[in-house]
């Protein structure tokens, strides 16, 4: 995760054991433990959360954003998860993308060649295209908000002229 980061990368809430939230009690524990882990090991607070399976009611709406997460859907989705093949991949991709579309792919959770091997060919066709890829906040017009580094950051700060100038910091405790 810290490599992520590091990289400009944002990681979000998707729960601790990826249930059905509509089906479960449990939607606040799930999402607070993920919280607690993802912040113990980076430092990083989650701000966006995809539930599993495109799962959510107005409960679980409610209790995301209670938890300061907003909820994140998609419109492109390849079915990669069925491993369908990385030609098929790319071209469900390529055939749905449209301006701010939001791509669902899984890099985890079982085999994952064919997705893997199918992002560098979508993302070169979408840049041939004009296409720039962005982080969900990025994409959504969000403010980052940057905390003094009180501890050692493990090269995750960054200098205070490096901040992005539409930035919230909040005051060391």
């Amino acid at each position: 995760m810290l490599r992520e980061l590091r990289e400009g990368d944002v990681i979000g809430d998707h729960t601790y054991t990826h249930p059905y939230l509509t089906r479960t009690g449990e939607v606040r524990a799930q999402l607070e433990r993920t919280i607690a882990a993802i912040s113990a090991q980076t430092g990083y607070t989650p701000c966006l959360f995809r539930p599993p399976y495109g799962a959510y009611d107005s409960s679980v709406l409610q209790t995301a954003r209670s938890l300061g997460l907003a909820t994140i859907m998609w419109n492109v989705d390849p079915s990669d998860y069925a491993q369908p093949g990385t030609a098929t991949i790319v071209h469900r991709v390529l055939s749905q993308v449209q301006p701010g579309s939001i791509i669902i792919s899984h890099d985890g959770g079982g085999p994952r060649e064919q997705t893997l091997a199918a992002y560098p060919k979508i993302i070169s066709a979408l840049r041939r295209r004009g296409y720039g890829i962005v982080t969900i906040p990025q994409l959504l017009g969000f403010r980052p908000v940057y905390e003094p580094c009180v501890r050692l950051c493990d090269g995750l700060g960054v200098p205070r002229s490096k901040v992005p100038h539409e930035a919230i910091i909040q005051k060391a405790p």
